[in-house]
């Protein structure tokens, strides 16, 4: 209860400082509607935490509506705050530069990029990986589709499932794997789409795993709809397929929420490995304990730093990389989705939405392994 009661009181001020940055510019160029302005603003800072408990607690006829116009406007003041501080030094060099022109030239730019932004999450990308390996049979394939971080919940709905399905109908894969913050909200209401996923049935199942975003919302019910939806929730577990393991861990965010959470070191002990072996696994964290015993860790969580920049920057310095494909061994991959979904703001900046596609393929001592 400390730890949400800090993280609140982190986040109210982050985001205060946010809009009051916004304030502040608006009150410099104009005289007029200071206080309805305050007042909005006030109210759009403690929006995030009142939906999300509207939400939570039932009021599923309001929040989602709520929700939307809370977290556009935070995709906006962000760029606002953004502009600002990048346009901020011209005001040294062009002292025609006022606060009114100012402030229109920085709301223009935000309000260009909330546009792009929302319009980049409609641009679905598609990364197709081919991993060769002597752990299957020489001109064996298993194609597995990777997807991950979909947010379904008040904001998140028949649109992402869709891209789910049209994917599968597109590349036909033998898995389905979804590596976390499938949900992100109260699903009472909302079991219908599970009931969207009932007609993908790749030959090989469909297999899921906790992100961060399942214990916040309620991990129960999380994993009763994407059971609904047909998936195997591995919780820590490794299930065996003729040539290949998929192990799953859930997230290490149900640690701090109570959570007996099952280390990799505890399920891959036992692993065959003469088998190639798969992690499912929301954060891209590479545990070097293990990583002798896994040929492939799918990932997501990151966005790709939802704006570029963050994902380079930022991202790439605390987890292994914020997307795409990266070697971290001999032979052994990782794979970073950018996600479906948003868990913020409905908008992205070179960081759109996608799906990896890999093939594992079989081949012989001598052929060697190559991507």
């Amino acid at each position: 209860m400390m730890g949400i009661i800090i993280f609140l009181l982190i986040f109210l001020t982050i985001y205060g400082f946010i809009n009051y940055f916004f304030y502040r510019v608006y009150t410099r160029a104009f005289t007029f509607g200071k206080r309805v302005v305050l007042i909005y603003l006030t109210f759009q800072t403690i929006s995030p935490v009142l939906w999300r408990w509207l939400d939570k607690n039932g009021y599923t006829f309001i929040s989602p509506y709520l929700a939307f116009l809370s977290l556009v406007w935070m995709g906006f003041v962000i760029y606002f705050l953004i502009s600002g501080l990048i346009y901020y030094p011209l005001r040294f060099f062009f002292k025609s530069l006022k606060p009114k022109p100012y402030f229109f030239l920085i709301f223009l730019t935000a309000l260009f990029l909330s546009l792009y932004s929302y319009f980049e999450t409609l641009t679905l990308e598609n990364h197709h990986y081919v991993i060769r390996t002597e752990k299957l049979p020489k001109g064996e394939r298993i194609r597995i589709l990777h997807v991950s971080d979909l947010h379904l919940g008040p904001l998140m709905r028949e649109d992402k499932v869709n891209i789910v399905r049209r994917s599968y109908d597109k590349w036909k894969p033998d898995i389905l794997a979804v590596t976390g913050d499938f949900v992100d909200g109260n699903m009472k209401n909302l079991m219908y789409l599970a009931d969207m996923f009932r007609s993908i049935n790749p030959p090989l199942g469909k297999y899921a795993v906790s992100g961060n975003h399942e214990f916040y919302v309620g991990y129960e019910q999380a994993v009763r709809f994407m059971e609904r939806a047909g998936f195997k929730v591995l919780k820590g577990e490794v299930v065996k397929l003729p040539y290949i393991n998929i192990a799953g861990v859930d997230d290490e965010e149900g640690n701090r929420m109570g959570y007996k959470i099952l280390s990799e070191e505890e399920i891959l002990k036992d692993i065959d490995p003469s088998k190639y072996t798969i992690l499912l696994k929301h954060k891209p964290v590479v545990n070097k304990k293990v990583i002798e015993k896994i040929d492939l860790q799918l990932s997501g969580h990151t966005h790709g730093g939802v704006l570029f920049f963050v994902g380079y920057l930022i991202l790439d310095r605390i987890f292994e990389t914020n997307r795409g494909i990266k070697e971290i061994g001999e032979n052994k991959y990782i794979v970073v989705s950018k996600g479906i979904g948003t868990g913020g703001p409905p908008m992205r900046l070179l960081s759109p939405p996608d799906v990896n596609v890999i093939d594992i393929i079989g081949i012989s001592e001598a052929e060697g392994q190559t991507r």
